[in-house]
């Protein structure tokens, strides 16, 4: 062997999880969905050819017989710190049967490989290089009768590596078993063969296991129990009754997540920076390896904690889980622990209505569970919104559409598909939001007379304008549409709007926003007149509050008056009888921690606080006192309850007026963010 030359095409990742084991790729190479390989020709300067033909990936070595080596990778989505066993089909098409053909491993270039090869009269060789040092590990080629003799023969080649040990096997039988230490474990995996030689490789499959089985951390015979944090009393029983996540806190804004059973009893540690729970299977982000995994309730292994980054979504019944492997490649897995898609993509979004979102080496498309295009790669620009967000947003279908961005040949503007990948609203605008309750869209232009704002309005399901685009803000309210005409003073208009401005608007003092606003119903028609000086939402759907500004013809000063709508454009209740609020700092001295309910007057649970004379209470829309003014202050009602004062003395009350506990008024849902103690254990069996 004189040189070796790498070819690097891309990754892939297929995966059933038995215990905790994973196939990483299973692959019979029955079609090209993924786009492997093609009948071209690699290099100009080359000539190796690669391909997929009747049912084997191929590779045509046409250097001089006996010339040399060359090898065709793929670049697999695969964990480093995982066990690793590669192992395919292999035989020889054509060309001499007296030099080697197989697979190669750990492939990272010329100097750091790993070779087990057959050649077709009856030998075979392993060869391992690490930084330029080749070590003969089978002594010289090796003549065996395991090895299958003759054209079109296939030959069974694995290379199983556990931590630095090396089994090589051939024909289900280990013929060598070493140590390696220091091994690269590169992602490269492929055929390999010398000059002058056509081979084939069929039905390849890689698997990767953990040495450990179960969650880490989970508290069982020999493992040492976390005992760094105080420990409960008693154990709390979950309100699931079953097994649930518990938190415990970590310095100021540190946290961590661990399991209880559900007799509350703790049986799995605090290790995890991220958990969830979704339809009993726990996504977990391991604390010492950064990596994510999926687990059952017990602490099983569905997904073994060898992905970067899993996204999860439930759609028609099933969990999928988006998965991004060590090395960038994405893939899904079912809640079985069933690979779906391999890990070919540069990028897999949440599934929905069957399809994802993705991307691969053409581009950005769109594809169905098989991994068949249903809306061809390249197809939809999207690397803008790559380069401005780390944390993207789903794309995802909704009624058998998606919102998607055209490439710049076809316009450089959004549109909406159907799931056959055409346009059914053509891609004219800046922006599209998902369909609302009215089956529309609310789209926004840029502004025809100046080009550095854009202007929103509503389009119907079929692209038919409902509401003109003229508005600098809409939003919806139940079926209406809030609605303000004017310039944005945040400058949330603009049609180029930097993050680093986005975080100036928001930490910038108020500024005076002098637009009108309003509110049209769902065909566009006037429910209350463009005139208001703001419109904001309350806890109730079907109620908003309208500001109007007032100027006092005597102090010349301007007063704001608030009014309760109804939906249907119907005027309740002026405030204007009541106190205007102030925020007074010394009003809220002693005010319970960690208590956000809504100072200000502000509609919900059908009654509104305010306040006559410097004392508070409550009426509902029609203005009837339901509890008197006797409060030194009282908030709105959340989840039931408000928070009131009388002298230095804070309690909670519920709608008749009550007093409540404090439990009561805040019943704790999920984890409780403010743990310091650790559940206590069960005696371990």
């Amino acid at each position: 062997m004189r040189s070796l030359l790498l070819f690097v095409l891309f990754g892939m990742f297929f995966s059933s999880i038995v215990a905790q084991s994973i196939t990483v790729v299973k692959e019979s190479f029955d079609d090209n969905r993924f786009g492997i390989s093609s009948n071209t020709q690699l290099t100009k300067k080359d000539s190796v050819l690669y391909f997929i033909d009747k049912g084997s990936f191929q590779m045509n070595n046409k250097f001089y017989l006996g010339s040399s080596t060359r090898w065709v990778t793929h670049t697999y989505g695969m964990s480093a710190k995982a066990n690793t066993r590669y192992q395919a089909d292999f035989f020889q098409i054509s060309g001499s049967q007296s030099y080697g053909y197989g697979i190669v491993t750990h492939a990272v270039d010329g100097k750091n490989f790993v070779l087990f090869v057959v050649a077709a009269n009856g030998y075979y060789l392993i060869n391992v290089a690490s930084n330029g040092k080749l070590n003969n590990v089978s002594n010289g080629w090796v003549k065996s009768t395991l090895v299958k003799t003759g054209y079109n023969t296939i030959n069974q080649l694995a290379v199983e590596m556990d931590g630095d040990n090396f089994n090589f096997i051939l024909n289900d039988v280990s013929v060598k078993q070493t140590r390696l230490p220091g091994q690269s474990n590169g992602y490269n995996m492929g055929l390999v063969s010398h000059g002058g030689m056509h081979v084939a490789m069929d039905n390849l499959q890689i698997q990767q296991w953990l040495p450990n089985k179960m969650i880490p951390g989970k508290i069982e015979p020999g493992y040492t129990p976390m005992t760094k944090y105080p420990l409960a009393l008693k154990p709390i029983p979950t309100k699931s009754k079953q097994p649930e996540l518990f938190g415990i806190t970590e310095g100021q804004y540190g946290f961590k997540y661990g399991l209880v059973d559900k007799d509350g009893f703790r049986f799995v540690d605090p290790l995890f920076r991220y958990a969830d729970i979704i339809e009993n299977r726990i996504v977990v982000n391991e604390e010492n390896s950064a990596f994510s995994g999926v687990y059952d309730l017990l602490g099983n292994t569905i997904v073994p904690p060898i992905m970067k980054t899993i996204g999860f979504k439930k759609d028609k019944e099933v969990i999928y889980f988006s998965c991004k492997s060590e090395n960038g490649y994405w893939g899904l897995i079912d809640q079985s622990g069933k690979t779906i898609l391999p890990f070919v993509y540069n990028y897999l979004d949440k599934v929905s209505e069957g399809l994802i979102y993705a991307k691969n080496g053409k581009g950005w498309g769109v594809i169905d569970l098989n991994g068949s295009a249903v809306v061809p790669f390249g197809t939809i620009d999207d690397e803008d919104e790559v380069k401005k967000r780390k944390n993207r947003y789903p794309v995802l279908y909704k009624k058998g559409r998606i919102i998607v961005k055209a490439k710049l040949s076809d316009g450089d503007q959004i549109g909406v598909m159907d799931n056959y990948g055409k346009w059914v609203i053509p891609p004219r605008f800046h922006s599209i939001s998902l369909i609302d309750t009215n089956q529309a869209y609310k789209v926004a232009i840029i502004d025809p007379v100046d080009k550095t704002k854009i202007k929103y309005g509503i389009i119907d399901y079929y692209g038919k304008e409902i509401i003109p685009f003229k508005y600098s803000s809409i939003s919806l309210e139940g079926k209406n549409y809030t609605v303000a005409e004017g310039d944005d003073p945040d400058g949330f208009d603009l049609v180029d709007l930097s993050d680093d401005e986005l975080w100036e608007a928001l930490g910038a003092e108020e500024q005076t926003d002098s637009r009108k606003w309003g509110m049209l119903n769902n065909t566009g028609a006037i429910i209350i007149p463009i005139k208001h000086s703001y419109i904001s939402s309350t806890g109730d759907k079907q109620m908003v509050l309208v500001e109007d500004e007032i100027k006092d013809s005597n102090s010349k000063q301007t007063k704001i008056i608030k009014t309760l709508y109804d939906l249907m454009g119907k005027s309740w209740l002026s405030l204007s009888s009541y106190d205007s609020y102030k925020y007074d700092s010394l009003l809220f001295k002693g005010k319970p921690k960690g208590d956000y309910r809504t100072a200000y007057p502000y509609y919900s649970h059908g009654l509104i606080n305010v306040a006559k004379a410097g004392k508070w209470g409550f009426v509902d829309k029609t203005g009837k006192v339901v509890m008197p003014f006797q409060f030194d202050h009282a908030s709105a009602f959340y989840n039931g309850a408000a928070l009131v004062k009388k002298g230095n003395e804070w309690w909670y009350i519920n709608k008749q007026g009550k007093k409540i506990s404090e439990a009561e008024a805040n019943p704790k849902k999920g984890i409780n963010y403010s743990n310091k103690e650790l559940p206590p254990l069960r005696a371990i069996k």
